[in-house]
């Protein structure tokens, strides 16, 4: 698969809002303004289903020993996105399909996200020297360390990483960084909430739910 068709992915909605690598450089900014609903979202009561692929990343240079190689499973990966389905299921937001696939990397590659969670390398490499099968509405990958945090969602795309240890739990920082992605910010007062950065909180306040349906229906519209 080529970059041109990870940005675009297989469904109507682009994996990367807006396609530009400068914008999906810098993990997710903190920005106290709410995202603004559309106004064709499904109601609260109907399940906005989501494809989503999560990727074992492994180092091509030595895919099962490289201390940039992540040690996590294919099946442990399965078992992250049924418990983000749990998470999600507070705002009817349902993944499906769920792929899982394994792909190798260069170290160059690794290195940058490791060293500075700079992924200008690897949205370039799309398609030159690595593929990214079945890219789905939102992709996750799966890296041994990125420069010190759990996770992070690069600004303004559909694609987040999470680390092979964080300090909270998988689901948890999985499901925070697809917060990003559907429009949701950083919540700086009560640490049981899911966007409270560091904790193993899951709620979703009223206003999130809203929120982050209306953009996870634009993702599937191709809006967002």
């Amino acid at each position: 698969m080529d970059r041109r068709t990870l940005l675009l992915g297989s469904f109507p909605a682009a994996v990367l809002a807006g396609c530009g690598v400068s914008s999906a450089t810098q993990p997710q900014a903190d920005n106290n303004e709410a995202a603004q609903p559309a106004s064709d979202a499904a109601p609260p009561d109907e399940p906005i289903t989501v494809p989503m692929t999560l990727y074992l990343v492994q180092d091509r240079a030595d895919a099962s020993g490289s201390v940039l190689s992540s040690q996590r499973t294919e099946a442990g990966l399965a078992t992250i996105a049924e418990d983000m389905g749990e998470v999600w299921s507070q705002a009817n937001v349902v993944f499906d399909p769920v792929n899982v696939e394994t792909i190798e990397v260069p170290t160059d590659v690794l290195e940058a996200i490791a060293l500075g969670l700079d992924t200008s390398a690897f949205f370039d490499q799309i398609g030159v020297s690595f593929d990214v099968p079945n890219a789905a509405a939102v992709n996750g990958f799966y890296v041994r360390t990125a420069g010190g945090v759990n996770g992070f969602a690069p600004t303004g795309s559909r694609v987040f990483f999470v680390i092979d240890e964080p300090s909270v739990h998988d689901e948890r920082v999985s499901s925070h960084e697809v917060g990003h992605i559907f429009g949701l910010h950083h919540q700086l007062e009560d640490p049981g909430t899911l966007m409270f950065s560091g904790t193993n909180g899951t709620m979703l306040t009223e206003e999130e739910v809203v929120v982050a349906r209306y953009t996870a229906q634009g993702v599937l519209d191709g809006a967002r």
